[in-house]
């Protein structure tokens, strides 16, 4: 499962998130800086690169990320503060088992309806503040 996390739910939510930021006008070169991640790299998400599955199809995710881009384009937050608040979500979105089916398609031997791994470890771990 932290693989998944790394490799899939992490960059997709924060796919998601420099395209809100995008959107409200914030440069790549202010948002790879709060992010803490290369100018180059925030090119890649926003090429679809990086960060392929749509979280934001889940009301109370998309909600989550609107509420954190207003707090980094309005400068509330930044640094490693973002990077509390994606990990934290990124962990709820596990915990929520939203993950499964993106879990099903890159490896076959979980079954989603089954499993109850993700909200065993994640439920009580952490509730984010976004």
């Amino acid at each position: 499962m932290f693989e998944l996390a790394s490799k899939h739910i992490e960059p997709s939510l924060k796919r998601s998130l420099i395209l809100k930021l995008l959107s409200r006008n914030m440069s790549r070169a202010e948002i790879a800086r709060c992010l803490g991640i290369s100018p180059s790299l925030v090119t890649r998400y926003v090429k679809g690169e990086r960060g392929l599955h749509d979280f934001t199809v889940i009301r109370e995710i998309d909600q989550k990320l609107e509420k954190l881009s207003d707090e980094i384009a309005t400068r509330k937050l930044c640094g490693e503060e973002v990077y509390v608040e994606v990990a934290k979500l990124t962990l709820h979105v596990l915990s929520k088992k939203y993950a499964c089916g993106v879990h099903y398609l890159v490896s076959k031997d979980v079954n989603p309806s089954k499993c109850n791994i993700c909200p065993s470890l994640f439920r009580e771990v952490v509730s984010p503040s976004t």
